[in-house]
């Protein structure tokens, strides 16, 4: 537990002191107030919820990705991951150092545009949001992770970042458009972060729902530990 502590410490001290990672964490509260500025008092109800659908893609599949991916590549390039396993760091210990103050950061950012956007939800509403945003949040940060172990160095992991984040970020989008896509992206679990905000005052997780991102948390965790053991990270 102490390592894991000592681990998340470390972690969160790298990322503020990575000014692009930051502003790229940041981009989706500028972009809200920049829109909120220019619709000024015409700002309605409808474009909150579109703006807070937006923003949330935006900081859920950009952010996230590029968080883990980026951070996970740099301490590769710099060989700092070499050294977190030689002091005697487990692929499982590493996933829970790395994965909660991550995900606790994107989720920070997630709350914000909360207001930024005018929505006001009830408790349970709330609950759901906090729920739905961070399970989204963090399988999509293990996606970064993955791509950042499998990765040679930044450069290569941000080639990487570009086509996930559009079919992550686009394709949900498109099944709210089309019936047929939405078979498909029902069982992706950015559509139902879309489905959410969506009906977000009314809304109701069911069983598919909750089998989705479990699936989808729990295949990530796995394909995570496979390419950390494949790349020699952990024996």
């Amino acid at each position: 537990m102490r390592q894991i502590l000592a681990l998340m410490d470390l972690k969160i001290r790298l990322v503020f002191a990575n000014i692009p990672v930051c502003m790229t964490l940041l981009m989706p509260v500028g972009l809200t107030l920049i829109a909120r500025m220019i619709s000024g008092s015409d700002f309605s109800e409808a474009d909150g919820l579109f703006s807070l659908g937006m923003s949330l893609s935006l900081s859920i599949v950009m952010g996230a990705v590029l968080l883990g991916s980026s951070m996970l590549a740099e301490e590769k390039e710099k060989h700092t991951l070499r050294v977190l396993m030689t002091s005697g760091i487990s692929g499982k210990q590493y996933i829970i150092g790395s994965l909660v103050p991550y995900t606790l950061i994107v989720e920070g950012i997630n709350l914000v545009l909360l207001p930024i956007c005018n929505v006001r939800l009830s408790l349970i509403n709330f609950v759901y949001f906090i729920g739905i945003t961070l399970v989204t949040t963090a399988i999509t940060m293990l996606l970064g992770f993955t791509i950042g172990i499998i990765s040679k160095n930044t450069t290569e992991a941000s080639a990487y970042v570009t086509p996930l984040f559009l079919l992550l970020g686009m394709f949900p989008i498109f099944g709210s458009l089309n019936e047929f896509v939405k078979m498909f992206t029902d069982w992706v679990y950015m559509g139902i972060l879309v489905d959410y905000v969506k009906d977000i005052y009314d809304y109701h997780l069911g069983f598919r729902d909750i089998f989705v991102l479990l699936v989808w948390f729990g295949l990530d965790i796995w394909v995570f530990i496979k390419a950390y053991q494949k790349n020699g990270l952990d024996e």
